[in-house]
């Protein structure tokens, strides 16, 4: 398997409403200096990497609702991104960083 297509597999598993596009994964390695083509290694950190920040900033788009779609359900990404976390033996926490952040009441904020 090349690392493309690791990238749009793990993402895929991340997010499974999530398909990203060949020019997507492939600039998303480039900027991290892998090459694309290459033969991919499990639970290639670096790659797994490559996928969080795709999911992080991933926001479906429907055209036929003509707008962002609200299938997708953020607690349940995030569930999903740590439980992919301990898989590759990463700490969630130092991973995900504020992305796993909640604010409860944030009445003092405004």
């Amino acid at each position: 398997m090349k690392n493309l297509e690791a990238l749009s597999r793990l993402c895929n598993a991340i997010a499974n409403t999530f398909y990203p596009d060949s020019a997507t994964l492939n600039f998303a390695l480039f900027n991290e200096g892998i090459e694309a083509q290459a033969e991919a290694t499990p639970k290639d950190a670096k790659l797994f990497r490559v996928a969080i920040r795709l999911v992080m900033g991933y926001v479906e788009s429907s055209r036929s609702e003509n707008g962002v779609s609200t299938s997708v359900r953020e607690d349940s990404v995030k569930e999903s991104l740590s439980y992919w976390c301990k898989q590759y033996g990463l700490d969630a926490d130092e991973e995900l960083g504020d992305y796993l952040r909640t604010i409860d009441d944030a009445t003092n904020l405004w």
